[in-house]
């Protein structure tokens, strides 16, 4: 249950959250909602809203053509309230305020800021591409992946901060080179360490001593992907490893690879690798002569 997204009706579309951000795509028919959200929010448009009407703490509503990409900020606690009459699909996002205020921390040395929502039909086209790829990741569904919802939700929550807070223009200067070997041995390492347990982008870059969005960008440089990727082929190789060379169920081979399910690692493997674990531990057998189907080990 998203407890930061709570005012939003479930049947409205897929929620997510973790570590004090949450993130819906939501689809729904003409309709108006009110609000007084104990978190920060932010709202993006996929489509666009011809006479939305909005109001943010005062009586009177705003009305007015919502582009797709419109931005929208509702600071916590703030009373909002909207109404539209086409059909809408938009990404909303819950930032707790300690969550953002650590953020602010951690990607601009101070935690007080204000953040500043713009005026109605604002289209923001830094924060588009974000909302897009937060979206497609929510519409996964089980085969979501945490770290990576983790990852964009962090982008997006700085990009907020950057360009639409009291903050804007007085962050620190953004480091351009990527990682130091001795950082990217560390948090090299503690990937290695806990492969099987859930990440977050500040845990690593806390090991790597960067700020959030730097570590980011860094990983990238160094690797050639982003952190959940590099995460999930390292997760695909112990259970490929232990799917081929012991009997062990492979539902316990999923649970120590870091797979939330059997059927998640089947289904990563079968994309990415075009089998399942049975068809690969069998194969593996039938190399070594041993028996196939009806050995000890839970297929």
């Amino acid at each position: 249950m998203a407890v930061l997204l709570g005012d939003i009706p479930d049947h409205w579309g897929p929620k997510y959250e973790s570590g004090g951000v949450a993130a819906t795509r939501t689809r729904v028919g003409p309709n108006e909602i009110f609000l007084r959200p104990l978190s920060h929010m932010a709202l993006v448009l996929f489509t666009p809203q011809p006479g939305r009407q909005v109001s943010l703490n005062s009586d009177r509503r705003v009305a007015g053509l919502a582009p797709a990409g419109a931005l929208e900020i509702i600071p916590t606690g703030s009373d909002f309230s909207a109404r539209w009459l086409v059909d809408k699909e938009n990404l909303l996002v819950a930032l707790e305020p300690r969550h953002l205020a650590r953020l602010a921390g951690l990607e601009f040395g101070r935690t007080d800021f204000e953040l500043h929502p713009p005026p109605l039909g604002t289209v923001d086209a830094r924060m588009m591409p974000l909302a897009k790829m937060l979206k497609a990741e929510l519409e996964r569904g089980e085969a979501s992946n945490p770290l990576c919802l983790d990852a964009l939700s962090t982008l997006f929550a700085t990009s907020l901060l950057r360009h639409h807070s009291s903050l804007a223009g007085r962050g620190r200067a953004r480091p351009a080179g990527g990682m130091a070997p001795a950082a990217w041995r560390r948090v090299h390492d503690h990937i290695q360490a806990h492969v099987a347990e859930d990440m977050s982008v500040e845990v690593l870059a806390r090991v790597a001593g960067l700020s959030p969005s730097h570590f980011l960008r860094a990983f990238r440089q160094m690797t050639g992907q982003p952190p959940h990727q590099y995460l999930l082929r390292l997760r695909l190789e112990r259970a490929e490893r232990l799917v081929t060379t012991t009997s062990l169920p492979l539902a316990e081979i999923a649970r120590s690879a870091g797979f939330s399910s059997h059927s998640h690692m089947t289904a990563v493997m079968r994309r990415l690798r075009a089998a399942t674990p049975k068809e690969l531990r069998r194969e593996a057998r039938g190399r070594k002569g041993l028996p196939g189907p009806g050995e000890a080990g839970g297929e």
